[in-house]
């Protein structure tokens, strides 16, 4: 995939590190491809930050560099010796500065500590490297707690930028939960000093995340609960009914269907307001169908079950095939795609997790490989108790 010329690189004349053409062309690629596929509904400020920070600190551009590499290598679909020898060369040596900068005696948390971390965390799950994702994710939680401690001591206000790494993190988080019976949240939804008082509410679609902050806790409930409804059935106990709970988050949900955009949408961004609300409704139509499929054990072919999977596939066909929206919606998608026994609507989900996976970020491949693995299976257990029967991780991200 060429290269936009129009596209500037960022200013590399006042940074400490020794470029080379290598890192320069890397360096470029972040700025002009990764960064906008990584936070496609963000506007500019976010990622000049990101960019801005890293030309100063050497773990944060090592790892800006290896996602670079990754996310280009993907692009290209050169999965050769010398691209992975690569990325491992720039992964390496962010891991050791990180390291290094950590065992400090005057280290202080730093926003700059938390996004090399998310960054490899991210790097870790485009790979479907699960075990070293969960490691680096929690050493994110852990720097990020930290950081937000110091702020809170300072009385210092916490400014947008480490906002934006609180919902990276919790994306990731709680859609880890979402994706199978034995994954937990690393950190507690309901934790005041990562939740309400950080992430506040708003009547907007939320442009880290693609969907409204409200839904953070509602899906993390879901997951609990879900957890909890397998682990009572396998044992054969009987869990009490959750009917009237469950109805009370239903409306829940519901209520958040229609939620704005704000209004600077309309100039950033690289998605249009129509694929920002339609991701946030798929999110929110996937929390209701894993809320009646999983928790209140409704059958595939009840016609709630049906009517929640075709208001994620109308969502989703409000998307273009090849927008960056897409790169938001992978646990809607997937779970749409393993509710559904009909040829066409396999097709249609098929076709789009490929569109997905061409634009080479998110954890897509290993996704595509275990919806074909599942319909293979013809299996009558839901697809997360499935995955945990035969031992299977993944992470819809």
């Amino acid at each position: 995939m060429a290269l936009d010329p129009s596209l500037q690189q960022p200013t590399l004349n006042h940074s400490p590190f020794l470029f080379t053409e290598e890192s320069k062309f890397l360096m470029h690629v972040f700025a002009t491809q990764t960064v906008n596929t990584l936070f496609p509904a963000e506007s500019d400020l976010f990622p000049q930050r990101l960019i801005g920070s890293a030309l100063n600190t050497p773990h944060l551009l090592n790892a800006i560099l290896a996602s670079a590499c990754s996310h280009h290598g993907r692009l290209l679909k050169d999965a050769s010796s010398r691209r992975r020898a690569t990325c491992l060369k720039y992964t390496n040596s962010a891991i050791c500065s990180l390291r290094e900068e950590l065992s400090g005696t005057k280290q202080k948390p730093s926003a700059e500590l938390v996004t090399t971390a998310l960054i490899l965390s991210t790097n870790d799950l485009c790979y479907g490297n699960i075990p070293i994702w969960r490691t680096h994710l929690r050493g994110a939680l852990r720097l990020l707690l930290a950081l937000l401690e110091q702020q809170i001591l300072l009385s210092t206000p916490i400014n947008p930028f480490i906002e934006c790494l609180a919902k990276w993190f919790k994306t990731m988080d709680v859609l880890a939960a979402l994706s199978g019976l034995d994954v937990q949240c690393v950190h507690n939804p309901e934790d005041v000093l990562l939740g309400t008082s950080l992430l506040h509410s708003t009547d907007n679609v939320d442009d880290i995340c693609g969907f409204s902050l409200d839904l953070f806790q509602l899906m993390a409930q879901v997951s609990r609960w879900t957890r909890r409804q397998y682990l009572y059935s396998s044992t054969g106990l009987v869990w009490s009914d959750p009917s009237v709970s469950g109805l009370e988050l239903e409306t829940k949900l519901y209520a958040l269907l229609e939620r704005s955009i704000p209004s600077t949408r309309v100039t950033n961004g690289h998605i249009s307001v129509l694929e920002l609300q339609s991701t946030h409704r798929a999110f929110t139509h996937a929390a209701l169908l894993h809320l009646h499929r999983r928790v209140q054990m409704l059958p595939k072919n009840h016609i709630q079950v049906r009517t929640d999977l075709n208001n994620i596939l109308d969502a989703v066909s409000q998307i273009h095939p090849f927008s960056l929206a897409n790169i938001l919606i992978l646990w809607p998608v997937f779970t749409a795609g393993c509710e559904t026994d009909i040829i066409t609507e396999r097709g249609m989900i098929q076709t789009r997790m490929g569109n997905m996976q061409s634009l080479g970020m998110g954890n897509f491949a290993r996704a595509r490989q275990l919806l074909h693995r599942f319909w293979s299976s013809e299996t009558s257990l839901p697809w997360d108790a499935y995955f945990a029967q035969v031992g299977l991780e993944l992470v819809l991200f």
